[in-house]
């Protein structure tokens, strides 16, 4: 259009000319420059205001969470130094409610990212809709939250809030992506006040009271107290210890007999770890391997494991001691890809029958996919080895999925045993674990037998196998040796722990 105004105004300034009009040409020219100044201010406009609004977008991308909109961590650190700001001018606390949710990688383990991501703008919008309208709501990083409580809003104390967020996340949701699935899924919480901390030590001091949260159980909240502070820094220590431990060679193995009950003898060991630690001792795996688990350490750890189980069972068989030894593979190792080619690695390695190799996998790890971990046993059970449920009793497992695992024997938790002389659900209980047992086909093992009167009940229930210290505390490898007689000599252990 300014193209063919310009051409119009040409031809009449050139008929103009023709004409030896001056005057008309000086209006029209006027005109022209006025509206090429109309044009270009207007452009400048568009320009500035184009500008201003792509550096608001700009500076909006570098202070929220793309995936939510929620403030990031540059931003809640902002808000949080503000609001401690304001806390100490009123002299009024102000609270960080650190916020993580519970084993949320098992929703992008089965129903993939997408449907994660769903969750997150959910459990987003769910956080915005729990608190006050003053008060903020932050993304961190993958699945952790944190809720900012402004001073003066007190009337509901922090902990409320935390009990109000809570509930509120234990609520189903339904995904779109795949198929409208319907989970659930918990959260576990740190909080802190403070009037004078900086925004970092106020944050620190609410992932430190998480922390205890996620140790006591999940599902829950931990207000932060100066005692947190020295139990996270020893927890520390002994984490940066662990990950030199396997390099140091200060982890080793101890084996514990499986006793046939029936004919008391000796049918296969279970491989337990210990570390030797250089300054606190001989330390148990009950104090290590949950921050194995919590840190990933325990895929490396298995894999030494593994190997080294496989080791000395393959020398054992090489000196006419055939035996079955099993090892336990935890939670994290059974999602881990990997765990299908370390197994494959240490038969490999040690030239070992797989048949002889037992993996021993909590009922509580087995259930928390199920449709996933069949399908991962049922690849491991293709190697040759046999698969055992340990603490069975404890989870809950049902008898459909239970079916569909490619399972061998099902291991009855100590809880069990050790109430069988003083309780008569507990005896009941045994009866029909290993009743079910039999029904399935598969072997049952009662685990932590201490007394002879537990031994003949089991007896008299039918349990195939055992273990306990009745028969044999852990030993060395060097020192188990007795227990293991050559092929062809099967004598029985005698009760009270020796060969």
């Amino acid at each position: 259009m300014l193209v063919l105004f310009c051409a119009v105004v040409a031809l009449l300034m050139a008929f103009c000319a023709w004409r030896h009009d001056v005057f008309a040409c000086g209006v029209l020219l006027g005109a022209l420059s006025m509206l090429l100044f109309l044009v270009f201010s207007g452009s400048r406009r568009r320009d500035v205001v184009l500008a201003r609004d792509k550096t608001d977008e700009l500076a909006h991308q570098a202070l929220h969470d793309a995936l939510t909109g929620l403030p990031n961590r540059v931003l809640v650190i902002d808000r949080a130094t503000q609001m401690l700001g304001r806390a100490q001018r009123i002299r009024a606390p102000a609270a960080a409610l650190f916020i993580d949710l519970d084993d949320f990688q098992q929703i992008n383990d089965r129903f993939g990212h997408p449907a994660g991501d769903e969750l997150l703008q959910t459990i987003a919008a769910r956080l915005q809709a729990v608190v006050r309208g003053g008060d903020t709501v932050g993304r961190l990083a993958g699945d952790e939250f944190v809720a900012l409580v402004e001073p003066g809003s007190f009337e509901i104390a922090p902990e409320l809030v935390a009990e109000r967020i809570l509930e509120v996340l234990r609520q189903p949701i339904t995904l779109r992506t795949p198929s409208q699935s319907t989970v659930t899924i918990t959260a576990s919480m740190g909080v802190a006040t403070a009037q004078g901390l900086s925004a970092e030590s106020l944050m620190r001091e609410a992932h430190v009271a998480l922390y205890e949260a996620k140790q006591a159980g999940r599902d829950r909240y931990v207000l932060f107290h100066s005692a947190m502070q020295a139990t996270l820094q020893g927890r520390l220590l002994m984490q940066t210890d662990l990950r030199e431990a396997l390099a140091r060679d200060e982890l080793f193995l101890l084996y514990q007999p499986t006793i046939d009950l029936q004919s008391e003898h000796v049918v296969g060991v279970e491989a337990l770890i210990r570390w030797r630690h250089p300054a606190r001792g001989v330390i148990a795996p009950d104090t290590f391997i949950p921050l194995a688990e919590e840190t990933g350490l325990i895929v490396p750890i298995g894999r030494w494991v593994l190997t080294e189980a496989c080791k000395q069972a393959a020398v054992w068989h090489e000196e006419s001691r055939p035996v079955q030894v099993s090892v336990n593979v935890s939670a994290r190792q059974l999602d881990h890809k990997n765990l299908l080619e370390d197994v494959q690695g240490a038969l490999t390695e040690s030239n070992l029958e797989p048949s002889t190799l037992t993996l021993e996998i909590t009922e509580t790890a087995l259930m928390r996919d199920a449709d996933s971990t069949a399908q991962q046993l049922t690849k491991l059970k293709a190697l040759g080895v046999q698969i055992a449920i340990d603490d069975f009793g404890t989870g809950y497992s049902s008898l459909a999925y239970l079916s569909q695992f490619p399972v061998d024997v099902l291991k009855i938790d100590r809880t069990f045993v050790t109430r069988l002389c003083d309780s008569a659900d507990s005896r009941a209980l045994a009866h029909t674990l290993i009743a079910l047992g039999k029904t399935l086909g598969l072997e049952t093992l009662a685990e932590g037998i201490e007394d002879p009167a537990q031994l003949e009940i089991l007896k008299y229930e039918q349990c195939d196998l055992g273990q306990g210290y009745l028969f044999a505390r852990p030993l060395i490898a060097e020192d188990i040796q007795g227990y293991l007689p050559p092929m062809g000599t099967r004598p029985r252990l005698r009760v009270g722990g020796s060969p």
